[in-house]
């Protein structure tokens, strides 16, 4: 559910970045990285427009003139990322818009336009033309104009959304590699909240329940329509030193930036910032997925000051360790264990 460029990790850091317990979706990626060409300009080709390659939430591209092109693409398949039984057309447009936009948050970039191409059966023109109405509505609010796509007939409805974007001439870029051991770990918002809503929609659905109340609704509405954490991925690009959106859980998510950078982290599971409640609320935030609130990492000092600036809410719920230290969750009471590399996975039981 990560960026196209992206939702691999660095092939350029020390330690292995898909580990013998890679998730389904990983382990994909490794046998797919493993066949294909380096990308000009990673083994030793001077290709002086290219900047980052496969390993992050987005590409980047020198562009002429200054500043940065940034290229990432998003898929979201009915019966894997959307149930139209839970997801109403219009939530299904605007998630796919949402989740491929916010690659470009987690860079710190700006959208600058989308590309999105349709699937879906014949019979099904009417509900594909509501979702295609939705997805160009989102991507006009986030900046992001649908400027073209492709239209073609499938056996179930699918959008693949590509989004370009921009840094600004100067500006950092916001990559998953380079956290330093001794920096801080942060989060903006809070997490666990789209999970919690999912879980809501298939207790209405089931006909557990036809009424929600306010921070219920709230919920749902993280899970039906997110915002992607521009403003904030433009504000800490310059004062972190690694960055990425959590589409996939911060359990999961976490090991991935840990990879690329080759390091280790520890999380303070009474310091992360919860949608919900108690074991429940906990178990969303870790594992749930579909938060797209941004994963930082950089000096303290610097991060807090940057979002105080900005007006940015971050809560820093850990710190970045030495590599040998693994991925550790630290429990009041019950001291640290290893946080399971566990989170969503479209790959998972397929």
């Amino acid at each position: 559910m990560t960026g196209a460029a992206g939702n691999s990790e660095d092939r350029s850091a020390g330690a292995d970045p898909f580990p013998a317990r890679s998730t389904g979706e990983d382990r994909l990626l490794r046998r797919i990285l493993d066949v294909l060409p380096a990308p000009p300009g990673e083994g030793g080709e001077e290709v002086p427009h290219l900047i980052l390659g496969p390993g992050d939430d987005a590409a980047a591209f020198a562009w002429p003139g200054g500043g940065t092109l940034l290229l990432t693409a998003d898929a979201a398949e009915e019966g894997v990322h959307f149930d139209r039984s839970l997801h109403p057309l219009r939530a299904i447009g605007r998630r796919a818009v949402a989740a491929a936009v916010s690659d470009i948050a987690a860079m710190g970039g700006r959208p600058a336009g989308a590309l999105v191409s349709l699937v879906a059966p014949p019979s099904e023109e009417l509900a594909a033309a509501r979702i295609a109405e939705a997805a160009g509505e989102r991507a006009a609010e986030l900046g992001a104009p649908l400027v073209g796509g492709n239209i073609t007939a499938g056996e179930r409805i699918g959008l693949h959304v590509a989004v370009a974007g921009t840094g600004a001439p100067g500006a950092p870029l916001l990559r998953r590699s380079g956290a330093k051991p001794g920096d801080g770990l942060f989060v903006t918002g809070e997490l666990g909240g789209a999970a919690l809503g999912l879980a809501l929609l298939r207790r209405r659905t089931e006909g557990g329940t036809t009424c929600l109340d306010s921070a219920e609704e709230a919920l749902v509405a993280r899970q039906l329509d997110p915002a992607p954490r521009l403003e904030a991925g433009a504000a800490l690009a310059g004062a972190a030193h690694a960055g990425m959106d959590l589409s996939d859980g911060l359990a999961l998510d976490l090991h991935r930036l840990a990879a690329a950078s080759g390091v280790g982290a520890s999380v303070e599971a009474a310091r992360v910032p919860l949608a919900g409640t108690g074991a429940r609320g906990l178990e969303a935030a870790l594992f749930g997925g579909e938060d797209y609130e941004l994963l930082i990492a950089g000096p303290p000092q610097a991060v807090i000051a940057a979002a105080g600036t900005a007006g940015i809410r971050v809560t820093r719920i850990g710190r970045v360790t030495a590599a040998g230290e693994g991925i550790r969750l630290e429990r009041a009471g019950r001291g640290a264990e290893p946080l399971p590399r566990r989170g969503w996975d479209s790959w998972a039981g397929r």
